[in-house]
């Protein structure tokens, strides 16, 4: 088995979960930084009316997929802290059946690798969301003063 797959295994069930939120979150947050780029490139080059990708215009942030990235990043680590408890109590088990140190490591380490899974996907997902959020926060002015410029020209 490769050191990747076996990494994978090692984590237990919960690492499903956990690449699942972590996949979802990477597409959403690309989806948003491509949707904001897009409509502040469309800004620069003078053209306001031009139609907004899917999620900006009205709903600048995208309020629903920004709900879905929050819940990523704050499931993340809760998965995590799921995949530790199971793990612990994977090592008692083998503690209680007199199992040997073998196999109380395996379940230390399971509960290692999803908290360390965990936080590998909210930290940066977090840290994304927070330049995500600036960029939206200066489309938002970008757009308004858009908006007034073309009732200024004309009075």
């Amino acid at each position: 088995m490769t050191p990747f797959l076996t990494w994978f295994a090692s984590g237990g069930t919960v690492t499903l979960a956990l690449t699942a939120v972590g996949v979802v979150l990477a597409f959403l947050l690309v989806e948003r930084f491509w949707a904001a780029e897009t409509r502040m490139r469309a800004l620069a080059r003078g053209r306001s009316s031009t139609p907004a990708p899917m999620g900006v215009g009205r709903d600048l942030a995208g309020s629903r997929r920004m709900a879905v990235i929050r819940a990523c990043i704050t499931i993340a680590p809760l998965l995590g802290l799921l995949g530790t408890v199971s793990g612990i109590i994977h090592t008692f088990q083998d503690i209680a059946a007199g199992g040997y140190l073998l196999d109380m490591s395996a379940g230390i380490s399971q509960a290692l690798y999803t908290t360390e899974h965990g936080l590998a996907i909210a930290v940066p997902g977090l840290l994304a969301e927070r330049f995500l959020m600036q960029r939206l926060e200066k489309l938002a002015s970008l757009t308004a003063i858009a908006a007034r410029k073309p009732a200024e020209e004309h009075p």
